[in-house]
């Protein structure tokens, strides 16, 4: 779904009766404008900084929005951040502040944390950057794959986090989405996978949680630390296939513990190549809208490509000089998809081997059991023949016993040292 923009396009909330814009792109500063829907909004409060209402408001959010965004946990990172021009930084502002210094200060900048449980907090969300029903239903479905969207003037992508367990040998999925605006980041998450996302990030720009200065910044930050994640994930599960093999080079099929295991690890490969095959797609896409947005010199004002950009929400949030960042993700994102190819098919291959050491191990049981069950009846067919009823040379004498022994004892080391030799026992 692509959004087309016209001059002073707007996003409409269908629950706060607003219209956020925020746009500037290039040359032109940002800018934002809120404007009442109707007259009766004209008779609403404003929140000031401390999120208390007072008379003659610019705008009227939802009372999902006006609740304030609970603290987060001494230590834990905030949940939500505001920049502003002067330098400023709020942690744990309520939504509408974030609206109300969005609209008065062109330049300020915000990211918004939100656990995927709260489904209060992602209304209050999806009303200020108004999102419909199907796109709150992608961000909260465990089985959506990862893709992305656009809703007007807002970029909504969904990816997931993974993490590999090695105990239990099992792939261990957490999804991960933002909603993306030229001045707005919200990430959404559950707080473990939010924890370890914001301290790989933190760890990467020590002096803050996010970049403040644009949205795709702090985009391709995500997308980079969970795009690593698969490259660590994979190098785990690696290894432990490694493991596998090493086991099946004792030319011994496996135990029934180690082909369980084996089992499982297939099925985390199969898990992990439903998130990192369409997350190529993903990151070409976006490194794909950071080439588009590059202006073209040669391009006349008047013809189709001039335009091009303004009808690509995607274009104008990622900047073109972040379009190497988002190479850059789009080629790690590929060689995690080939390193994921390259692992099934090398789990293909150890049962596939596991099976013919199998067969061969089996087959040669066999040759033992016949190779034994050959030199056994031997000495029962003399026994057999000696034992009738009826008189024969050497019958109730001496000759007759040893003459009888003499071929058991002939026929078994016959048979013994001939099997040994065809190598069946």
């Amino acid at each position: 779904m692509v959004g087309r923009r016209d001059t002073g396009r707007s996003t409409t909330s269908p629950r706060c009766g607003h219209r956020l814009v925020l746009t500037g792109r290039g040359d032109h500063p940002p800018r934002s404008d809120i404007r009442p829907l109707s007259s009766a909004h004209n008779r609403g409060m404003t929140v000031d900084g401390r999120g208390h209402a007072s008379a003659q408001p610019p705008f009227v959010a939802s009372p999902a929005a006006n609740a304030a965004v609970p603290s987060a946990p001494t230590g834990a990172p905030p949940r939500a951040v505001l920049w502003r021009p002067d330098g400023t930084v709020e942690r744990d502002c309520a939504p509408t502040r974030i609206l109300e210094v969005l609209h008065r200060e062109p330049e300020a900048r915000a990211w918004w944390l939100l656990p995927r449980q709260s489904g209060g907090d992602l209304q209050a969300a999806a009303d200020l950057l108004g999102l419909d029903q199907l796109a709150i239903e992608d961000l909260l479905d465990d089985r959506e794959p990862p893709k992305v969207d656009t809703l007007g003037e807002t970029v909504i992508v969904v990816t997931a986090a993974v993490r590999f367990d090695v105990p239990s040998t099992r792939l261990l999925v957490d999804r991960v989405s933002m909603i993306a605006a030229p001045r707005l980041l919200v990430l959404l998450a559950d707080d473990g996978p939010a924890a370890e996302l914001i301290a790989a990030v933190r760890r990467r720009s020590p002096d803050q949680h996010f970049h403040p200065r644009a949205a795709d910044l702090a985009l391709h930050t995500v997308l980079d630390v969970l795009v690593d994640g698969y490259g660590t994930t994979l190098l785990a599960m690696e290894q432990c296939a490694e493991h596998l093999s090493e086991l099946l080079f004792d030319d011994h099929p496996l135990s029934k513990a180690d082909q369980l295991q084996a089992f499982r690890l297939r099925q985390a490969v199969t898990a992990i190549r439903r998130v990192t095959s369409p997350m190529v797609d993903v990151t070409t896409e976006l490194a794909g809208a950071a080439t588009r947005s590059e202006p073209t010199p040669t391009a006349d004002p008047g013809d189709g490509d001039a335009e091009r950009t303004d009808d690509d929400p995607l274009a104008r949030l990622i900047r073109p000089e972040t379009a190497r960042r988002f190479a850059d993700v789009r080629d790690h994102a590929a060689h995690a998809a080939d390193s994921t190819m390259a692992l099934r098919d090398e789990l293909s291959s150890a049962f596939e081997t596991n099976l013919a050491l199998a067969d061969v191990h089996l087959n040669q049981i066999m040759k033992k059991l016949s190779a034994w069950a050959a030199i056994i009846a031997v000495p029962t067919l003399v026994t057999g023949f000696f034992g009738m009823n009826v008189p024969y040379p050497g019958f109730s004498e001496g000759s007759g016993f040893v003459a009888g022994l003499t071929i058991m004892v002939a026929a078994v080391v016959t048979l013994f040292v001939t099997f040994r030799r065809k190598g069946w026992l």
